[in-house]
């Protein structure tokens, strides 16, 4: 059967079909939004650990003002111990040589021959000693450095200048040498 509709246009009735809406025209909003919720939980957790952290640095800041004085005094002590220490070190130094020089003038009083005698003992530096001393003959002065060179307490002995002088009317031989003093374990029997 055929129909025919003879209304005008604007009364004809015309079917109405629920259609869903296209996802696709939603789906930048879709994501807009996302991206808020995302964007507030990471505010919403980071603004939570901030104060989370802040509360914890007000505690840490008010038991460090509590430890204060205890921390000023662990400070103070350890300076006296570091001083302490130093002054231990500096006695220690001196006691292991305590009889280091008491040992090499006895050693060189056992080298000197008779009609030998030292004017000068001196420490020049890194070890070395200055030697000067006044006798009758050079075989006296060869003598007596043999003596130190053979000694275990000295080593590098070097005659400088051995020459001919006056002591009032007599004449002698002043001699200048260098010795290089050798620091030798503390014997337990010695000292």
């Amino acid at each position: 059967m055929i129909r025919i509709n003879l209304l005008p246009r604007d009364e004809i009735v015309t079917r109405r079909s629920l259609s869903l809406p296209n996802l696709a025209n939603f789906a930048p909003l879709a994501l807009v939004l996302a991206s808020f919720v995302a964007i507030g939980a990471v505010y919403h957790f980071q603004s939570r650990q901030i104060g989370e952290l802040e509360t914890i640095i007000a505690q840490e800041e008010a038991e460090t003002r509590e430890l204060a004085p205890q921390i000023a005094k662990i400070k103070q002590l350890n300076q006296q111990r570091k001083d302490l220490n130093d002054r231990l070190d500096v006695i220690t130094s001196l006691d292991s040589d305590r009889y280091f020089r008491v040992h090499l003038l006895d050693e060189l009083n056992r080298s000197m021959p008779q009609h030998m005698w030292l004017t000068r003992f001196e420490e020049v530096g890194g070890g070395s000693f200055a030697l000067e001393g006044v006798t009758f003959s050079n075989f006296l002065v060869s003598d007596f450095l043999q003596s130190v060179t053979d000694s275990p307490w000295f080593a590098g002995v070097d005659l400088l200048v051995a020459e001919k002088g006056m002591i009032g009317e007599v004449q002698v031989v002043k001699f200048k040498a260098q010795a290089k003093a050798v620091r030798k374990a503390a014997d337990p029997l010695e000292g």
